[in-house]
Formats: structure tokens, sequence, C-alpha cells
């Protein structure tokens, strides 16, 4: 049986807080990294997004992202945000619909892709990227 992929960055980063305005706030000290996952967030640097978006992988939309940094009041515009529409929730693992290439929320916190996906993501330019089957990476297996 075929399992998503739980897909992270080898680098760690500060937490961020969506603002109403829809600019993300930096909330803690830490340098930006290349992929930022969050509660209902997906942050990727510039060509990454560029990378994906040529893709054209279903039930997703790259948009235009600002961060911001309270401590040196500035915007930062190179980062976009993942716009994932295929969730799913860790009791119906077994059920997606892993076909083809995409990506999957798991709850609002948790960036998983499909095995195909994760196969042309191992053999891109992107490092710092970091794949783990299933839920192995979750201790009890729930959100």
């Amino acid at each position: 049986m075929k399992l998503p992929y739980h897909m992270s960055c080898k680098e760690s980063h500060p937490r961020l807080y969506q603002l109403s305005d829809g600019r993300f706030q930096i909330m803690e000290k830490g340098d930006l990294a290349p992929l930022m996952v969050g509660y209902q967030y997906v942050l990727v640097e510039a060509d990454f997004a560029g990378y994906v978006e040529v893709l054209n992988l279903p039930r997703l939309e790259v948009a235009d992202a600002v961060i911001y940094d309270p401590r040196g009041k500035q915007e930062i515009l190179s980062y976009k945000q993942l716009r994932i529409q295929q969730h799913f929730s860790s009791d119906m693992v077994r059920d997606i619909n892993l076909d083809g290439e995409r990506f999957l929320l798991m709850g609002e916190t948790y960036l998983f892709v499909s095995p195909l996906l994760r196969q042309r993501l191992d053999a891109s330019p992107f490092k710092y990227l970091r794949f783990t089957e299933g839920l192995s990476e979750f201790a009890d297996g729930e959100t």
C-alpha cells in the first residue's frame, strides 16, 4: 500500500503568525528557512515556488507572501505561499488519493507529498528537503 511522505525542511525556522492583513509575522528569534510550515501556512523560497508552479499540480495555488520582521521593522518579499486544497486526517491516511504528483495537508499543520512527487523532489536541486514515509515521525499517529 502506498503512503504519503511527510515533507519538512532540514533547517529550523522561527514560528510565524498570520496577521489580519495577510502578512506573516516572525514570532521568535531565528533565521528563516527555505521551507517553513506551521499552523495554516506553507511558505517557500521563490525558486522552489517557481519549480512546483510549472508542474501544474492539482489543488495547489502559489501566492505572493509577505513576511514581517518586527525587530527590524522590515518586510521580506522573497517567499511564496503554497495554498494546498487537499486535506486528510490521520485516521484516513489509508484512504487518500495518492495518484500522480500532489501536495497534501494533514490537519492544519503538516505537509505531505505523494510518492511520485517525492521522487521528483528528491531529484530536484532543493537539497534542504527531508521526507519520512507515512506517519512514522508522529509517535501516536495523531495530530
